[in-house]
């Protein structure tokens, strides 16, 4: 009886191991990484305000202000047709602009690390027109760009997860000691 006693306990004791064992693993697939709205809306912003300073300062700082109406390559690519007026007061060192950019095809890639110190990069094409209307200087900064009918395409790569856009519409980006960007109805702000 010992021993019908005991293989009995060695048997529940066994099926009790294996089902243990066989109840942990998984073979479940891991979600799909994916880039948040606010993320993906803040790196376009980002990557908007970054390509438009690009295209001033690659084609007006420095330069005699005034009237101006010029026709250049985009910062990576397409056209750019700058057209409005901009000026410089020596005296407080403010730069104060009334610009519109007709970009047609405009490249632009932009990375920054994200609040979790990971990379996150933007690659966009731009066409449409936008404004570059305010005044900034070392220590300031009070623009506003505004399209009605911007295009945008690309994508957004952060953590391993990828997502693309391919818009139109309006765009308005306000910049100041913070930043508002409405992009397409999507509103993010830092």
């Amino acid at each position: 009886m010992k021993t019908q006693t005991r293989l009995a306990l060695f048997s529940v004791f066994l099926g009790m191991l294996l089902l243990l064992t066989n109840s942990c693993s998984k073979n479940e697939t891991p979600a799909p990484k994916t880039v948040s709205d606010e993320l993906f809306y803040e790196q376009l912003g980002s990557t908007l305000i970054k390509c438009y300073t690009d295209i001033y300062n690659q084609n007006l700082a420095g330069k005699p202000t005034g009237s101006q109406n010029i026709t250049n390559n985009g910062p990576m690519g397409g056209t750019v047709t700058i057209t409005g007026t901009d000026a410089y007061d020596g005296t407080h060192g403010i730069t104060t602009t009334s610009l519109s950019f007709s970009m047609t095809n405009v490249g632009y890639t932009f990375s920054k690390a994200s609040a979790s110190g990971k990379m996150c990069t933007t690659q966009v094409t731009i066409t449409g027109a936008t404004t570059y209307n305010g005044s900034f200087s070392t220590t300031y900064t009070s623009l506003n760009h505004a399209s009605q009918n911007l295009h945008v395409s690309g994508s957004v790569s952060f953590d391993g997860a990828v997502r693309n856009i391919d818009m139109t519409g309006l765009v308005n980006i306000n910049r100041s000691s913070t930043t508002s960007v409405n992009l397409f109805g999507n509103n993010v702000s830092w």
